[in-house]
């Protein structure tokens, strides 16, 4: 894992829209973009914090699983298209964390959808809540935008912000 001294808090990669993930009318399946999401946040973990979950998963018997979500759907995403995933850990607490996700038009920055999911940190041996080791409480404290507790802006007011916005590309 990263040392967390000075780390990125916005992590981005680009995706391409696969045919299989459309529906009839060629747009992204409402569906799949959650598996957008989640590829592209486990992909930036690792590449960017040197954290693979699934090794982690291995070493401590611990993983986060999906605990809530809400996604708006600001504009179509379309087959073959190649869009911007930007993610980031808003908040977190012992047990919990916090992830936002904004699919991104590459060319002008504008948010096409908007994720927030909540992941519980369990134990996979014992099947209750675990409470995040040290040296990750570090790494948190370090990439999260908001930090340690509950925001208290909701969904819907995030999505307002972000939907009459740019965002930087």
């Amino acid at each position: 894992m990263q040392e967390a001294t000075s780390i990125a808090k916005q992590l981005e990669s680009k995706a391409r829209i696969r045919f299989e993930d459309c529906d009839p009318f060629g747009h992204l399946n409402n569906g799949r973009y959650i598996d957008y999401f989640m590829n592209a946040r486990e992909d930036q973990l690792r590449d960017n914090y040197q954290l693979d979950i699934y090794a982690h998963m291995q070493q401590t018997g611990n993983v986060w699983v999906v605990a809530s979500s809400q996604v708006a759907y600001l504009q179509e995403v379309k087959m073959n298209e190649e869009v911007i995933v930007r993610t980031n850990l808003r908040w977190f607490t012992e047990s919990d964390l916090f992830m936002e996700g904004m699919m991104l038009d590459p060319d002008i920055g504008r948010v096409k959808a908007v994720v927030w999911l909540r992941f519980a940190y369990l134990n996979v041996r014992k099947s209750v809540k675990a409470s995040h080791e040290p040296q990750l409480m570090e790494l948190f404290r370090a990439a999260a935008v908001i930090g340690n507790g509950r925001p208290d802006q909701y969904f819907e007011q995030r999505v307002k912000e972000l939907r009459s916005s740019s965002v930087e590309v």
